[in-house]
Parts: C-alpha cells; structure tokens; sequence
C-alpha cells in the first residue's frame, strides 16, 4: 500500500486570480493537499489573457484554458459561485467551515466586499490559516496597487540585474513563481504552528518582498558598499576558470571553480596545456586577472576544437567544475532533469503526451510528489463538491438557473 502524500487530508479553498496566490496552492496540492478554487462564473481572467511576448498561451479548441492557467491551477477541484450573491456568499461560508487553509490574493479592498477579508473568514473557522498574495506588501501606500510580475521586478531594482541601459525583464513570470513558492513555504510554517499552539494565523507574501529576498546578497553589497554597485555578469572581465566559452558544435560551457589557486593545474591538464601552468603571465589568481584578455583570447581558440559533451567529459574526469549551458529544449531532454524527477512524463487530457516540471525536492518515501491532476474546466466540479456540501441535485438545479453557479 503507497504512503500518503506529505498534506493528504489538508484542504485548501481558493479566492484567487492569475500566478501568485494561485501557484501557491498548486504547489500546496503537489504534496497532496486538497485544493478547491472558486472562480466567479466569469472565470479566472489567466483562463483568457496573459502572454509571453509573440508566445500563443491559449488553444482555440480549449476555449477556457491557456497554459499560464495550467500552471496555476494544476492538482485543484473547480467550481464556479457568483460570491456577490447572498447564496453564492453562503456556500463560501460552508466551504470555509471545512477548510484548514484559505488563499486569497484579490486586492485588500475587495475582500470585505465579498466577505473574504481575514477577520470574516476566521469568524468562519477561528483556527483556519489564511494565505494572502499582493504586489507590494500589506502595509504603505501601495498595500492596495495591482501588481503584475513585471512591476515587482522592476520596483526591486530586478530590471537592472543584467547590466545594460535598458532595463530587462526576466522571462517568463519568474517573480510569480518565485512568489508562489514563498507563500507555500509560509503556509507549510502555519500549518506546523496550528498543530504546535491549535491556533491559526494570517500569512502574507509580495512580488516585492520575495523578489528583494531572492536577490539578498545583491541587496547586502548595495548596503554594505554605500552605493549602487554593478553586479552584472561580462564574460571577458572574468576569470578564465569562471567564464563561459563556445565550444566546436556552436553550444557553450560555463565553468565556477573556487578557489582557483587549487583547479587551476587540473584545468591545464584537462585542455591538454600544462605548459600553461608555467606561464608567468598566467601563474597566478591575480597574474590571469591582469592577462585575462591574452588568456580569454587563447582559450576562446582551444575550446572550438571539442564539442561541448566532449570538454563537459574531460573537465569532470579532472575534477573540474564545468557545466553545459543549456536552453530549455535540451532541459526537456536531460538525462540527469529526467533521472531526478525534475522533468517528468505526464499524459494530459486535452494536450496528450507531455512534459512538464517535476518536484524540485525529493521525498525518499513519495515518489510521486507532482502533479496530480490537469487545471479544471470552469466550474468543472461545481456539483459534486456542493452534493459533498448536502446540497440536492434540484437546489443545484435551481442555484446554476439563477447565475448563482456554473
């Protein structure tokens, strides 16, 4: 008999919009959580919008799904409630009595609108966790602003990170994402407290918050420096044993070696040029450091001789630390992605035969720790979760003539 997912038996109810909050849950219901997300009759505006440049997120014959939604709505029970109305609002509130968790990430002044604000949900269920997502963080003047993942990069000083003139955004809805995983990671927090102290609590997280957090030792150096330092990364003012290089085949490789004093005689071996090792422009840190560009230029000619698997192989039977670059195409492809579960085989309902992101941690004892299930259909499950409500077939009957479900 197989274990139990990690959150079996921990049910979450969704108010949410687009990736933040969403991807939360998502998450949450890789590791087994029972998620059931309310959209309004309207739907979930990621069903229908949303873009990744000239990238088609939507399909034709899939009239309310794009893959923005897939991602954010994997592994969840669907339903869709008018919460406007008196009805709609009294089967959130039977909902909610179930619930060990709420997530919610439509703007602050909203919520008390539809009676999802913290203190009416916790009149509900007075030991309910409640998840929250915003752009800016739930205090300042900008507590109310939407937010959209390229705001949030470009507040935290993100935009810059690359080095050019122009600001640069980082594809593709990375800080969402990175967002999402923080919100889970505080609901898991909450969830140990609850069991702790029996009490619950309020979680937030922000696009801002998370996106300053994910670039701490950037944020550090600013702080301790005094002043806006440039962190970009440029492949020629680099150490030789910290650089990229093109290789025979037109791919690259990236090499980090620390410290360099120590791989700096392996990786003379590994190209075949020990005779570098008793070079006096080269002989040491700081000698490469001043001859970089004589030393980038000799190398840049060396490494067109071998293609990349071939110097991956040689750096590692050395002992030296080089990696493939990849793009995404060769990820979906690599053995050591597929052989650790980080890109799994997932046959989908509607778009067949897939591949897609597996758990980034490996539970020894829950191999199947992932997705569970594709994004619902709008209101997809709207009558078997109110049947499990005690709702009948002809009130259901009535509430969907009414507009109040769909």
């Amino acid at each position: 008999m197989s274990r139990k997912l990690p959150l079996e038996g921990i049910r979450i109810v969704e108010v949410g919009v687009w990736h933040a909050g969403p991807g939360a849950s998502a998450i949450l219901g890789d590791l087994g959580a029972e998620v059931i997300k309310i959209e309004s009759p309207v739907g979930d505006p990621e069903r229908y919008h949303g873009s990744f440049g000239p990238i088609e997120v939507t399909r034709a014959e899939l009239p309310d799904w794009s893959l923005l939604f897939e991602m954010s709505n994997r592994n969840k029970t669907g339903i869709a409630v008018d919460m406007k109305a008196e009805e709609g609002r009294e089967i959130l509130a039977a909902l909610v009595a179930t619930a060990d968790v709420f997530l919610c990430n439509l703007r602050t002044s909203a919520r008390p609108r539809l009676g999802i604000d913290y203190d009416s949900i916790r009149a509900l269920k007075p030991n309910i966790v409640y998840a929250s997502a915003t752009g800016f963080g739930p205090r300042g003047e900008k507590a109310d602003d939407g937010g959209f993942d390229p705001m949030g990069q470009a507040i935290s000083g993100m935009l810059f990170l690359a080095g050019h003139d122009e600001p640069t955004l980082q594809q593709m809805i990375l800080l969402d994402q990175i967002t999402a995983i923080v919100l889970s990671q505080a609901v898991v927090v909450a969830l140990l407290e609850r069991e702790r102290t029996g009490h619950g609590g309020d979680v937030h997280a922000s696009l801002y918050g998370a996106a300053v957090n994910l670039m701490y030792a950037n944020v550090l150096a600013t702080s301790v420096h005094g002043e806006e330092i440039d962190v970009s990364w440029r492949r020629a003012e680099n150490s030789a044993l910290r650089t990229t290089f093109r290789c025979a085949d037109g791919k690259w490789i990236i090499g980090t070696n620390h410290p360099e004093e120590k791989y700096w005689p392996a990786f003379c071996e590994a190209i075949e040029r020990t005779d570098l090792t008793h070079d006096l422009r080269f002989a040491t840190k700081q000698d490469r450091l001043v001859n970089r560009a004589e030393l980038i230029a000799l190398l840049d000619e060396l490494m067109l001789s071998r293609t990349q698997a071939d110097w991956v192989a040689a750096f590692r039977a050395h002992g030296v630390l080089f990696a493939p670059v990849n793009r995404i195409s060769d990820v979906l492809q690599d053995k050591q992605a597929l052989e650790n579960g980080y890109i799994v085989d997932y046959e989908h309902r509607a778009l067949g035969s897939i591949r897609i992101p597996g758990s980034p941690v490996i539970y020894g004892n829950h191999p199947t720790v992932g997705t569970q299930s594709e994004a619902p259909s709008l209101g997809e499950h709207t009558d078997s979760v109110l049947a499990a409500l005690g709702v009948t077939p002809d009130r259901i009957d009535e509430l969907r003539g009414a507009g109040i479900v769909k």
